[in-house]
């Protein structure tokens, strides 16, 4: 690549190498060889001789510019140089062994551009104020001119450099404006004509009650990012406003005064509004689930309450139990309540949900008797002084009780087992008297389970 550099520079005159060819003469490039005076430029030197790149060379500048540098493994070197004055840089290269290279670096004062805002919005017309300025100082007199997105306007600054444009870009794109002036190096910057963009609002809730004070979160967005300084009004059976936070969002409280649709409409400078609706209700009746409807009584047990309202979780609802069994509970924020049941007896009971801004809701409970168990064994007769094993086989209805007490005594025998889930138990035995030998199974909630073994 370097060789192509020095190859084409050769070409163009720059480097006298290809007219007068000497083995230990220094040449020396500069990329870019013209540079705006009052600005700083990056400027590559390249040092080479007969084709070859020289590396470890000192490279300085004099004249319109002061600086110096020393070449790398490539030959290269890169500075920042700052030109004061126009007119020209000297560049020497030097190293030991060589002969010393120069070049020129045409320093000519340039123009520096600027404008605020940098992007506007096509078909709203905007103020736009362009500065241009010349070895840092105001240039008065330069031409600015602005073409594309559908416009073509010019102005001349003013004494202190500056000139104000109202711009209104019937089409999106970009837009040069450039900055001439006889004596100076043009300077241009673009500006972008961006479409308008609509807004997007969004809400939190989508239904609210009469008189129910509810904080409602507003977000409003434009081509998926938030938009921030937006209003937020509403209007219709609610009224109220916000603006929009940098992440554009907006708290309102929200007191429906009447049933019906609530209005929202965001507006924002420069985009197009945007809109959406909320509807408020009469009184919302609540809906009140439990994990289970029955209980068995006298049995302490757990139940999950869930409480609703249309397909909302309702919080801070209470709910109270009446009947067999009695308590109290509220709500978490999933609209769910955990309370221990602990019936009195059989019979039913009710669970009541109430919240202010609610019509209450119930549903009824029963709590019901014991269910009995039995209890049978294999085998069901043994001998008198002779080790038997024996299975206990607890069962509730059809199906089999685990964890079940099955304790046996008399006939000289004491003893207990549990159950597996199998409902089975299976025990020593030995009896060493007369006497009547009686099984009885035991579970908390069961109504105790008798038989007896014949020796």
């Amino acid at each position: 690549m370097t060789g192509g550099l020095i190859a084409g520079i050769a070409l163009d005159g720059i480097v006298r190498a290809a007219i007068w060819p000497e083995s230990q003469q220094l040449y020396v490039v500069s990329i870019p060889d013209n540079i705006g005076v009052g600005r700083i430029t990056n400027v590559t030197f390249i040092t080479f001789n007969g084709g070859t790149i020289v590396n470890n060379t000192n490279i300085t500048l004099d004249g319109a510019a002061i600086a110096s540098g020393v070449t790398d493994k490539n030959g290269m070197a890169e500075f920042m140089v700052n030109a004061t004055t126009n007119g020209s840089i000297n560049v020497t290269a030097e190293k030991q062994g060589f002969h010393n290279g120069t070049s020129l670096i045409i320093a000519t004062p340039g123009l520096i551009m600027t404008s605020s805002p940098a992007s506007i919005t096509s078909g709203t017309a905007t103020y736009v104020n362009f500065s241009v300025t010349g070895m840092n100082k105001p240039v008065e007199g330069a031409t600015v001119n602005l073409t594309g997105a559908g416009i073509d306007l010019e102005g001349i600054t003013t004494s202190d450099g500056k000139i104000i444009m109202q711009v209104n870009a019937p089409s999106t794109g970009r837009i040069i404006a450039s900055a001439k002036k006889t004596g100076y190096a043009d300077d241009s910057t673009v500006i972008m004509s961006t479409g308008r963009q609509t807004l997007s609002v969004s809400s939190t809730h989508s239904s609210l009650t009469i008189n129910v004070p509810v904080y409602v979160t507003f977000t409003v967005t434009a081509g998926g990012s938030p938009v921030n300084d937006v209003k937020v009004s509403l209007s219709g059976s609610a009224t109220g406003s916000g603006i929009t936070n940098q992440d554009g969002r907006a708290i309102i409280q929200v007191v429906p005064q009447s049933a019906g649709t609530i209005s929202i409409l965001a507006t924002g400078t420069g985009f197009a509004d945007g809109s959406t609706t909320m509807t408020s209700t009469g009184t919302q009746g609540l809906a009140i689930a439990s994990s289970q409807a029955t209980v068995t009584a006298g049995v302490p047990s757990y139940l999950l309450f869930t409480v609703t309202s249309g397909n909302n979780a309702v919080s801070d609802a209470t709910v109270n139990l009446t009947g067999v069994a009695t308590g109290t509970g509220v709500t978490n924020q999933n609209g769910q309540v955990i309370m221990q049941i602990n019936s009195t007896g059989s019979g039913s009971f009710s669970a009541s949900v109430n919240k202010q801004g609610y019509s209450s809701g119930s549903m009824a409970l029963s709590a019901s008797g014991q269910a009995a168990l039995a209890v049978s064994a294999n085998p069901s007769n043994i001998a008198n002084g002779i080790l038997t094993y024996v299975t206990f086989t607890v069962m509730s209805g059809n199906s089999a009780v685990g964890g079940a007490t099955v304790s046996v005594s008399g006939g000289g025998i004491s003893t207990d087992g549990m159950t597996n889930s199998a409902g089975q138990v299976t025990l020593q035995l030995n009896s060493g008297s007369a006497g009547t030998i009686n099984v009885i199974a035991r579970k908390t909630g069961f109504v105790d389970g008798l038989t007896t073994l014949a020796h």
